[in-house]
Protein backbone atom coordinates (compact mmCIF):
# COMPACT_ATOMS: atom_id res chain seq x y z
CA UNK A 1 0.00 0.00 0.00
CA UNK A 2 1.12 3.36 -0.70
CA UNK A 3 1.07 6.55 0.97
CA UNK A 4 -1.13 8.24 -1.27
CA UNK A 5 -4.84 8.14 -0.33
CA UNK A 6 -6.69 6.47 -3.05
CA UNK A 7 -10.58 4.97 -3.82
CA UNK A 8 -9.29 1.45 -3.02
CA UNK A 9 -7.26 2.73 -0.28
CA UNK A 10 -10.39 4.05 1.36
CA UNK A 11 -12.48 1.02 0.86
CA UNK A 12 -9.96 -1.05 2.62
CA UNK A 13 -9.57 1.55 5.49
CA UNK A 14 -13.27 1.28 5.94
CA UNK A 15 -12.92 -2.58 5.76
CA UNK A 16 -10.30 -1.92 8.39
CA UNK A 17 -12.34 -0.05 10.38
CA UNK A 18 -15.03 -2.77 10.66
CA UNK A 19 -12.64 -4.66 11.90
CA UNK A 20 -11.16 -2.41 14.44
CA UNK A 21 -15.12 -1.76 15.18
CA UNK A 22 -15.55 -5.40 16.39
CA UNK A 23 -12.65 -5.94 18.59
CA UNK A 24 -12.51 -2.54 20.17
CA UNK A 25 -9.09 -1.24 19.09
CA UNK A 26 -9.76 3.06 19.10
CA UNK A 27 -5.51 3.91 19.11
CA UNK A 28 -3.75 2.23 16.25
CA UNK A 29 0.19 0.61 16.87
CA UNK A 30 1.38 2.97 15.59
CA UNK A 31 -0.26 6.32 17.68
CA UNK A 32 0.67 4.15 20.60
CA UNK A 33 4.18 4.11 19.99
CA UNK A 34 3.72 7.71 19.53
CA UNK A 35 2.09 8.33 22.75
CA UNK A 36 4.65 6.28 24.41
CA UNK A 37 7.75 8.61 22.95
CA UNK A 38 5.80 11.41 23.74
CA UNK A 39 5.14 10.91 27.04
CA UNK A 40 8.52 9.74 27.62
CA UNK A 41 9.85 12.72 26.14
CA UNK A 42 11.29 11.27 22.79
CA UNK A 43 8.98 12.94 20.47
CA UNK A 44 6.77 16.06 19.63
CA UNK A 45 3.55 16.26 19.75
CA UNK A 46 3.64 17.80 16.72
CA UNK A 47 2.99 16.49 12.92
CA UNK A 48 -0.23 15.44 10.83
CA UNK A 49 -2.61 13.77 12.04
CA UNK A 50 -5.84 12.50 11.69
CA UNK A 51 -8.32 14.49 13.02
CA UNK A 52 -10.98 12.06 14.32
CA UNK A 53 -8.86 8.99 15.79
CA UNK A 54 -4.72 11.27 15.60
CA UNK A 55 -3.65 8.66 13.60
CA UNK A 56 -0.16 9.82 12.68
CA UNK A 57 -0.57 10.84 8.49
CA UNK A 58 1.94 11.28 5.93
CA UNK A 59 2.05 15.09 4.25
CA UNK A 60 0.15 13.24 1.27
CA UNK A 61 -2.28 11.16 2.84
CA UNK A 62 -5.68 12.24 1.51
CA UNK A 63 -7.60 9.42 4.12
CA UNK A 64 -6.00 7.77 7.37
CA UNK A 65 -5.26 4.03 7.14
CA UNK A 66 -6.42 3.31 10.82
CA UNK A 67 -10.17 4.88 11.07
CA UNK A 68 -11.08 5.04 6.90
CA UNK A 69 -11.83 9.10 7.15
CA UNK A 70 -10.79 11.42 4.08
CA UNK A 71 -9.43 14.65 5.05
CA UNK A 72 -12.05 16.55 3.70
CA UNK A 73 -14.78 14.75 5.76
CA UNK A 74 -12.54 15.02 9.11
CA UNK A 75 -9.68 17.93 8.72
CA UNK A 76 -6.31 16.49 9.73
CA UNK A 77 -4.61 18.56 13.12
CA UNK A 78 -0.77 19.32 13.88
CA UNK A 79 -0.59 18.23 17.63
CA UNK A 80 -2.31 15.22 19.62
CA UNK A 81 -5.20 17.10 21.92
CA UNK A 82 -3.68 16.64 25.59
CA UNK A 83 -6.99 14.85 26.86
CA UNK A 84 -5.94 12.12 24.39
CA UNK A 85 -2.57 12.02 25.81
CA UNK A 86 -3.93 11.99 29.45
CA UNK A 87 -6.17 9.14 28.15
CA UNK A 88 -3.02 7.15 26.99
CA UNK A 89 -1.24 8.20 30.03
CA UNK A 90 -3.72 6.88 32.44
CA UNK A 91 -4.47 3.66 30.55
CA UNK A 92 -0.39 2.52 30.95
CA UNK A 93 -1.00 3.38 34.30
CA UNK A 94 -3.92 0.66 34.80
CA UNK A 95 -1.98 -1.80 33.10
CA UNK A 96 1.25 -1.25 34.77
CA UNK A 97 -0.89 -1.02 38.24
CA UNK A 98 -2.19 -4.24 37.80
CA UNK A 99 1.13 -6.06 36.66
CA UNK A 100 2.67 -5.17 39.54
CA UNK A 101 -0.16 -6.31 42.13
CA UNK A 102 0.19 -9.68 40.46
CA UNK A 103 3.68 -9.81 40.69
CA UNK A 104 4.19 -8.72 44.10
CA UNK A 105 1.23 -10.23 45.31
CA UNK A 106 2.92 -13.62 44.18
CA UNK A 107 6.03 -12.94 45.80
CA UNK A 108 4.09 -11.79 49.12
CA UNK A 109 2.32 -15.05 49.66
CA UNK A 110 5.95 -16.65 48.43
CA UNK A 111 7.40 -15.05 50.85
CA UNK A 112 4.82 -16.18 53.69
CA UNK A 113 4.85 -20.08 52.48
CA UNK A 114 8.59 -19.92 52.33
CA UNK A 115 8.27 -18.64 56.01
CA UNK A 116 6.68 -21.32 57.32
CA UNK A 117 8.92 -24.67 57.29
CA UNK A 118 11.09 -22.02 59.55
CA UNK A 119 8.74 -20.96 61.96
CA UNK A 120 6.91 -24.34 62.92
CA UNK A 121 10.49 -26.46 62.36
CA UNK A 122 13.91 -25.47 63.57
CA UNK A 123 15.93 -24.03 61.24
CA UNK A 124 18.19 -27.11 59.83
CA UNK A 125 19.15 -27.63 56.41
CA UNK A 126 16.23 -28.98 55.32
CA UNK A 127 14.01 -25.74 56.50
CA UNK A 128 16.51 -23.78 54.77
CA UNK A 129 16.31 -25.31 51.59
CA UNK A 130 12.73 -24.94 51.77
CA UNK A 131 12.65 -21.92 52.69
CA UNK A 132 14.66 -21.02 49.37
CA UNK A 133 13.10 -23.38 47.22
CA UNK A 134 9.88 -22.33 48.01
CA UNK A 135 11.25 -18.31 47.53
CA UNK A 136 12.24 -19.62 44.01
CA UNK A 137 9.02 -21.22 42.91
CA UNK A 138 6.97 -18.16 44.19
CA UNK A 139 9.69 -15.94 42.44
CA UNK A 140 9.43 -17.98 38.96
CA UNK A 141 5.35 -18.47 39.70
CA UNK A 142 4.48 -14.78 40.30
CA UNK A 143 6.53 -13.58 37.51
CA UNK A 144 4.61 -15.84 34.91
CA UNK A 145 1.76 -14.88 36.52
CA UNK A 146 2.22 -11.47 36.25
CA UNK A 147 3.34 -11.51 33.04
CA UNK A 148 0.00 -13.91 31.62
CA UNK A 149 -2.67 -12.47 33.78
CA UNK A 150 -1.84 -9.37 35.00
CA UNK A 151 -0.92 -8.55 31.14
CA UNK A 152 -4.55 -9.82 30.36
CA UNK A 153 -5.97 -8.25 32.93
CA UNK A 154 -4.19 -4.92 33.15
CA UNK A 155 -5.01 -4.82 29.51
CA UNK A 156 -8.72 -5.25 29.64
CA UNK A 157 -8.77 -2.80 32.52
CA UNK A 158 -6.86 -0.19 30.05
CA UNK A 159 -8.93 -0.30 27.77
CA UNK A 160 -12.41 -0.27 29.26
CA UNK A 161 -10.83 3.32 30.52
CA UNK A 162 -9.89 4.00 26.99
CA UNK A 163 -13.24 3.54 26.10
CA UNK A 164 -15.48 5.27 28.18
CA UNK A 165 -13.18 8.03 28.49
CA UNK A 166 -13.36 8.53 24.22
CA UNK A 167 -16.76 7.95 23.79
CA UNK A 168 -16.70 11.50 26.46
CA UNK A 169 -14.18 12.51 24.49
CA UNK A 170 -15.63 12.66 21.08
CA UNK A 171 -19.11 13.76 22.78
CA UNK A 172 -17.11 16.81 24.32
CA UNK A 173 -15.24 16.76 20.90
CA UNK A 174 -18.77 17.09 18.91
CA UNK A 175 -20.47 19.59 21.12
CA UNK A 176 -17.69 22.22 20.61
CA UNK A 177 -17.82 21.73 17.15
CA UNK A 178 -20.93 22.10 17.05
CA UNK A 179 -21.05 25.65 18.51
CA UNK A 180 -18.13 26.69 16.30
CA UNK A 181 -14.80 26.15 18.69
CA UNK A 182 -11.67 25.59 17.71
CA UNK A 183 -10.04 22.09 17.20
CA UNK A 184 -6.51 22.75 18.28
CA UNK A 185 -6.41 23.56 21.81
Amino acid sequence: MTEHGTAADSASAFGNNEARAATGDIFSERLISLLDDILAGRAPNAGRFCGYCYHPLAPDRQSCPHCGRPAADCPTVVAIPRPVIEMHRRRRGREGLVVRTVAWGGLSIGVIVALLPLVFGDVAWWSVTAFFGLLLFFYLLSANLANSLGDSLGYAWGHSLVNREWARFIADRNRQLANGESRNR
